[in-house]
């Protein structure tokens, strides 16, 4: 009994701690990313990343549905201040991303070890290749 009740409260501690991570962390990331883009980078890196070991941890139960978040968090870190086409590119990928790996394909494996290096790669895309200085402006089309 005390070791599978062990096992059970630390599984549970990783779990909420990885969803706390994963909150706070992204209202610092995005918070920071104006003014520190590199340093928001890694923190959201580490968000994506809570995020996908919360949804793996809670496997079968809600993780299906919450996988979804930490996609739509790289997609948002890694196009900001870029085009609102590259944005909505982003967004779209990262929702079919999360409808073909967590729903389509669940019978044949689990879709976290295909999404997280497909994270990964974008985060170290976006931070070699840093946007503009200046965020880019959409104003009314007026012509």
């Amino acid at each position: 009994m005390t070791g599978e009740t062990a096992f059970q409260v630390a599984l549970s501690v990783i779990v909420w701690v990885s969803l706390g991570v994963f909150l706070v962390g992204l209202v610092v990331g995005a918070t920071l990313l104006p003014s520190s883009y590199r340093l928001a980078l890694g923190i959201l890196f580490v968000v994506t990343f809570s995020g996908f070991v919360f949804s793996f941890h809670t496997g079968f139960s809600i993780g299906r549905f919450t996988v979804v978040l930490p996609l739509v968090a790289t997609a948002f870190a890694v196009t900001y201040a870029r085009s609102w086409r590259l944005q909505v590119l982003a967004h779209a990928a990262a929702l079919v991303t999360y409808v073909v790996l967590a729903w389509l394909i669940i019978g044949i494996s689990w879709g976290i070890p295909i999404d997280l290096p497909i994270c990964f790669l974008a985060y170290v895309v976006a931070f070699l290749l840093p946007p503009p200085t200046s965020p880019t402006v959409v104003t009314g089309g007026g012509g």
